[in-house]
């Protein structure tokens, strides 16, 4: 039989002598805490919990002495033991012991959508092994707000801001998917943020007051499959990964929509696309498989990063980028502000989420927020911000670049 003692009392816990050889078990006198004991070895003191699990008795580790001062805040953490184990949510079941454990079944999950690319993941995985392995590698239920604020502290206290903000989001990410299996965990991430730290609104590349030559770039570029690709994201404003690997069976020329499944935000959702774009894609000579083939590894365009220039000056090679994918974004917005639409409709229809607190409900329930009007209204003012003639686009389209450029006046 175990010895007893005040459990509840810190300094009668205080007193309790560590013996010279072997552990010593004590229980609280009285009938709280039934299954908690208080083992005592030469070294340590710590909290156990044993209780009947089933057809078997299951012995648990609750934490160490003075972490939890008294048998009242072990058995909290004892109690959050038990209900995981009655759920399937403890950390041998999910096996989510850590938060590498969490980050790792993120990034698992997330290439098996398509929605993590491997360089990205290369890219966290390094600023896990340079800044985060001591946290990423302890229990998950030890990993406090203050451990995970002091890392971020001192990385921005050497400078290193943007590696700060990095950290902090890979935190947020692993204790978000901890908490998704471990019900009972709380997410100590949820307000982790690095203070003081601005972020940078990436340029447009060329200046907009002057109109945007992004239409005229693109129909000049020889390769019809690029081209179009470049014409998808200009005329829905959606992320490179989302076009470049569409296939046929998301898009429907005869209905003008296009359906994304698993975007970066999560969401499944078809949107309504302009007829410009139904005619580029329908000058495209195949309809089956990717929508934008080529000879690479996957089967489909590998990157629509940046349209470049490349010169020779004084004998060396320079590369300008003229156009990138964010700036196809940026263009879409700026033409969907130009045409009078609403901010919501004009998110909705470049697939992000509304979060605005104004427009929660109408993100909730305008699932169908955008129509072809909507996408219609955006795709000519497009083509009067490239100051390009709407007949001349149709037939370059149509036809391909070797048509003489026309200009609205």
């Amino acid at each position: 039989m175990a010895n007893q003692a005040d459990l509840r009392s810190r300094p009668k816990i205080e007193a309790i002598k560590n013996p010279d050889a072997g552990t010593t078990f004590f229980s609280h006198k009285g009938d709280s805490f039934p299954g908690l004991r208080l083992a005592v070895g030469t070294r340590k003191k710590t909290w156990v919990l044993s209780k009947r699990i089933g057809a078997s008795v299951k012995s648990i580790t609750l934490g160490h002495w003075p972490e939890l001062p008294t048998g009242n805040e072990a058995w909290k953490v004892a109690e959050a033991k038990l209900r995981e184990l009655t759920t399937g949510t403890d950390a041998a079941t999910t096996k989510i012991a850590t938060l590498r454990d969490a980050f790792d079944a993120h990034c698992r999950e997330s290439r098996a959508d398509g929605t993590l690319k491997p360089k990205t993941e290369a890219n966290y995985r390094l600023q896990v092994k340079n800044h985060l392995d001591p946290i990423f590698d302890m229990p998950v239920e030890r990993v406090t707000f203050d451990v995970m604020n002091d890392l971020l502290t001192k990385l921005k206290s050497e400078g290193k801001k943007s590696t700060a903000q990095h950290c902090a989001t890979l935190l947020k990410m692993a204790f978000r998917r901890a908490c998704q299996s471990r019900e009972n965990l709380p997410n100590r991430a949820l307000n982790l943020k690095v203070k003081g730290v601005e972020r940078k609104t990436p340029k447009i590349l060329f200046d907009e007051s002057k109109g945007s030559p992004a239409l005229g770039l693109i129909l000049d570029m020889s390769s019809l499959v690029h081209r179009t690709a470049w014409l998808t994201m200009l005329f829905t404003g959606m992320r490179s990964l989302s076009v470049i690997t569409l296939n046929w069976d998301q898009v429907d020329l005869a209905g003008k929509t296009i359906t994304l499944r698993k975007m970066k935000n999560g969401l499944d959702r078809t949107f309504p696309i302009s007829d410009v774009l139904v005619l580029a894609l329908s000058a495209l000579p195949h309809r089956e498989g990717w929508v934008f083939p080529a000879d690479s590894r996957t089967g489909h365009i590998y990157s629509l990063a940046a349209l470049t220039k490349v010169e020779k000056v004084d004998g060396k090679r320079i590369e300008t980028k003229l156009l990138r994918q964010h700036d196809t974004r940026r263009l879409f917005t700026a033409a969907g502000a130009n045409a009078l639409l609403p901010d919501y409709v004009v998110a909705h229809l470049r697939g992000d989420k509304i979060t605005s607190d104004q427009q929660k409900m109408v993100g909730h329930y305008l699932t169908r927020a955008g129509t072809h009007a909507h996408v219609n209204a955006i795709a000519d003012e497009i083509i009067r911000s490239n100051n390009l003639a709407p007949a001349f686009v149709v037939e370059r389209i149509a036809n391909g670049r070797d048509i003489a450029v026309v200009a609205t006046k």
